[in-house]
């Protein structure tokens, strides 16, 4: 859900204008930003709220993204926005940006570490990871991710938060600071799952990391 000039906003599966007040933000003002997997757009324009002096849009061509790339359209017309969009895999990303937004991206990703290490080729400064984590492997010491979380829900790994932290770290990332478990927020058309209902589904954890120096 993005929200629109007069009081409107955009229909979405989940409302992520919660969540983007608890995320360990660096700072975005005058900066060169990459949105990865971006969907409708959500945090694509809210970078350039943020004060993005440029900010790029991707994402991998589905029929799931065709829908989404629609109420990308609509908001950046309606926002008058200046965000670029581009079709193109995590593993091809391409250029050198200041910040980089990785929002519910890594759980899709076959092989995420070989992800993380494409967005650090690509990140000179920041990048800010949100992802899914498994509560109930939260509650473990170690880090852990479980294959195949959900099923049929076309994710490959959900880690746990010592696991997203330790992924983070072995593609070549510093980590800077770490949110505890956050508490996603449904939109219309997720809030009717009895998970989501419950707080059994719908648990996140956020990074904020720099490219490590050797």
């Amino acid at each position: 859900m993005i929200d629109l000039p007069g009081g409107g906003a955009t229909p979405g599966g989940w409302d992520l204008r919660p969540t983007a007040a608890e995320l360990p933000w660096p700072d975005i003002a005058g900066k060169r930003c990459l949105d990865v997997g971006t969907a409708d757009g959500f945090w694509a324009f809210e970078l350039e709220r943020r004060g993005a002096a440029e900010v790029v849009a991707s994402d991998l061509p589905s029929p799931f993204q065709a829908k989404a790339r629609a109420r990308f359209e609509l908001a950046a017309e309606l926002l008058g926005s200046q965000v670029r969009y581009e079709e193109r895999s995590v593993y091809e990303l391409e250029g050198e940006f200041d910040v980089v937004v990785m929002g519910f991206v890594l759980q899709m990703l076959a092989d995420p570490i070989q992800g993380l290490q494409a967005i650090r080729r690509v990140c000179r400064g920041h990048l800010l990871l949100l992802d899914t984590v498994s509560l109930p492997l939260s509650l473990l010491p170690s880090p852990l991710a479980r294959l195949d979380a959900r099923r049929n829900a076309f994710e490959w790994f959900v880690f746990n938060r010592r696991g997203q932290r330790k992924a983070v770290e072995l593609a070549g990332f510093a980590v800077e600071a770490q949110t505890g478990i956050l508490r996603d927020h449904a939109g219309p058309a997720a809030s009717a799952a009895w998970g989501h209902r419950l707080g059994v589904l719908g648990r996140s954890c956020a990074i904020r990391a720099r490219p490590a120096t050797v």
